[in-house]
């Protein structure tokens, strides 16, 4: 696959020890376009937070983004010879009725999640934290935030279809359990918003995040 090869990013390759804090191959996936070396330490984050102390989902991803981000900073800062920024990220799939979905606990739970999408809009959120040591050697430590939504609409499925995508396993990893870009394409009639954000991880906004590190002089 092509990669982007432009000049502040090979500085920053060059300059920083860039870490991926997540383990997900579409994330991967999607920053090797950028052509930015990096290492992938997962967070050990149990992703355990109480959803009800989040005014919305926007916020609760975002705090999920940071603190993974944070975690594999604690980690990795005092053995690293450079300095070191850590890409953190996190995606919920949100109802028409407002309830967070994350990943399904079993096939059932991803039929009934599934069926409750049917015929009805989504929205996908995804939260980008980018933890940024100093360049000067300093204990300092920046902190770059972003949230991105999409809507997506869905088809009115029939229990067939549902049961079909379920027993190939594709959702059970997935927020929402549905994966657009694979087999639940069948799923979608529309999109509003930014396409690579419902695959998780939101490319553009993430590019604009490291462009304007570097207007500002931070990497």
């Amino acid at each position: 696959m092509s990669s982007l090869k432009l000049p502040f990013l090979s500085a920053l390759s060059k300059n920083f020890r860039v870490i991926l804090a997540s383990g997900s191959p579409r994330r991967k996936e999607l920053i090797d376009r950028l052509n930015v070396s990096y290492e992938v330490i997962p967070s050990n984050f149990a992703e355990d937070l109480d959803k009800s102390q989040f005014a919305t989902a926007g916020e609760y991803v975002l705090e999920n983004a940071k603190i993974k981000a944070q975690e594999v900073y604690q980690r990795v800062k005092d053995e690293s010879a450079k300095p070191v920024l850590i890409i953190g990220s996190d995606t919920v799939v949100v109802n028409a009725e407002d309830k967070i979905l994350e990943k399904p606990a079993s096939s059932e739970d991803a039929i009934t999640t599934i069926r409750g999408l049917s015929g009805k809009t989504n929205t996908v959120f995804t939260g980008v934290c980018l933890v940024v040591g100093s360049k000067d050697g300093s204990d300092t430590v920046l902190i770059e935030k972003a949230i991105e939504s999409t809507k997506v609409v869905f088809e009115d499925l029939d229990d067939s279809l549902i049961e079909a995508y379920v027993a190939t396993g594709e959702p059970m990893d997935k927020a929402g359990s549905y994966a657009y870009q694979s087999l639940a394409c069948f799923f979608v009639k529309s999109i509003v918003g930014d396409y690579y954000n419902v695959v998780g991880f939101p490319c553009a906004r993430f590019y604009q995040m490291l462009r304007s590190l570097h207007e500002k002089g931070h990497i």
